[in-house]
C-alpha cells in the first residue's frame, strides 16, 4: 500500500510539472516577473522592462515568428500566436519609463 501511494504522488507531480513546462514562452533577459499563473488555465506570467514596444515585438518576432495579428498603438500593443496548438497573447504597455508585458497561454485548441 506505501508503495503505491508513493508511486500515484510521483506520477501525480510528473504530470504536473510536465503541464506547467508544455509551454514555454522566452523571455528577454531584463525581464522582471511580477506575477505568474502556472497551475490552471489561461496560463499568465507578467512583468516588466525598460525596452520600448517596438524592441520588444522584434524579440518576439525573432523568437516566436510573424505574429497572426497585432492590435494596438505606440503605446500599447497586443501580439497575437499560435504556438505549439495553443493560442498565446502577449500584450505590451509603456508608461513610466517601462514596458509592461503580460503572456497568457490558453488550454490547447
Amino acid at each position: 500500500m506505501k508503495k503505491l501511494i508513493i508511486l500515484s504522488l510521483l506520477l501525480f507531480t510528473s504530470f504536473k510539472t510536465l503541464a506547467i513546462n508544455v509551454i514555454d514562452i522566452a523571455v528577454p533577459d531584463e525581464f522582471v516577473t511580477t506575477m505568474e499563473v502556472t497551475d490552471e488555465y489561461p496560463l499568465v506570467k507578467t512583468g516588466y522592462l525598460t525596452q520600448s514596444i517596438s524592441s520588444i515585438t522584434d524579440f518576439y518576432q525573432q523568437q516566436l515568428g510573424d505574429p497572426l495579428k497585432i492590435t494596438g498603438s505606440e503605446n500599447y500593443r497586443t501580439l497575437y500566436y499560435n504556438y505549439q496548438n495553443r493560442k498565446v497573447r502577449i500584450s505590451l504597455y509603456h508608461r513610466n519609463y517601462v514596458t509592461e508585458v503580460s503572456i497568457m497561454i490558453e488550454k490547447i485548441l
